[in-house]
Parts: C-alpha cells; sequence; structure tokens
C-alpha cells in the first residue's frame, strides 16, 4: 500500500508541470492555426490569392492542437462523465465502479499509443509525406501517440487512486 502511494504521489508531482507545458505548446499551435485561417480568408476575400497549403496545414495542426490538450483536460478532470447511476451507489462500489472504468480507460489508451507508435513507424519506414508543402507525416502520429500516453498516464493516476480510496473505505 505505502509503494502505491508513493507512486501516484510521484506521478502527481512530475505529470502535471509536463502536461500543462504541453498543453500551452499546443495553444500556441492553435494561435499560429487561427493566424493562418485569418490570412487566407484575408488572401482569398481582398486579392483573390488563397494560401494553396493553409488546408493542409491547418489539418497538420489541428492533429497538434488535439492530442497535446486531451491530457490535460484530463488532469482538470473535465472530460465527459455520466454518472446517474453510479452516483446512487456507495462509496466504495462508486470506487470500484470507477477503478474499473479508468482501468478500462488504460488499456484503451494503452492500445491507442501503441498502435500510433507503430503507425508512426511504417509512415516514417514509407517516407509518406503531405501532397502540397510535403513535410512527413510521422512526427504528427508520433505527437499523437505521446499525447494519448500522456492521458493514459493521467488515468493511471486516477485509477490508482481509485484503488487506494477503495481500499481505505
Amino acid at each position: 500500500m505505502l509503494l502505491l502511494t508513493k507512486a501516484v504521489n510521484l506521478l502527481d508531482k512530475w505529470l502535471p508541470p509536463v502536461i500543462t507545458r504541453v498543453s500551452d505548446l499546443g495553444m500556441g499551435v492553435l494561435v499560429a492555426m487561427v493566424l493562418l485561417t485569418v490570412a487566407d480568408v484575408v488572401l482569398r476575400r481582398f486579392f483573390h490569392s488563397p494560401l494553396t497549403f493553409s488546408y493542409e496545414l491547418t489539418g497538420a495542426m489541428l492533429v497538434l492542437v488535439v492530442f497535446f490538450v486531451v491530457a490535460y483536460a484530463g488532469i482538470q478532470k473535465s472530460h465527459v462523465s455520466i454518472d446517474i447511476l453510479t452516483s446512487r451507489f456507495p462509496p466504495k462500489a462508486q470506487a470500484i465502479t470507477n477503478a474499473f472504468v479508468y482501468f478500462l480507460s488504460i488499456c484503451l489508451f494503452g492500445a491507442v499509443t501503441w498502435r500510433s507508435i507503430i503507425y508512426a513507424i511504417c509512415f516514417l519506414q514509407q517516407g509518406r509525406v503531405s501532397g502540397i508543402l510535403e513535410f512527413p507525416y510521422y512526427p504528427f502520429a508520433f505527437a499523437v501517440a505521446f499525447g494519448i500516453l500522456l492521458l493514459a498516464l493521467v488515468l493511471l493516476v486516477q485509477f490508482l487512486n481509485f484503488i487506494n480510496e477503495a481500499v481505505s473505505k
């Protein structure tokens, strides 16, 4: 039990600052994406000369925004949850149910991380690049894996907290 508590405390200590920095990076990319879209609209509207690469670059940037921010939402516990049924359970049953759901979530996001890494390696080996700007796809697939891995670690901390809660009640 003491080892479990130490593990949770260690993850709780270093994970939020890392996730906050990654989220800040995602928000910076969002600002750049907005500026790119505004520039594209202005150039298209007033100069009849749109940026040919804006759609492609915006899509790539969106990947970074979404997957660099998803773990931050996990830390803030702002993901959607429905607890109509479980809110009526006794506290220990709620903790056990939550632990089970978080365990399944960790398994799911662990699998997504694993497959994203494999996908990124395939992109790297095949030399897949975008159509217009010809930037490689593999860094974005690795970014997906990294963001989902951070989310899985957040879920792991919350899972361990629910286990501690279930054991202590």
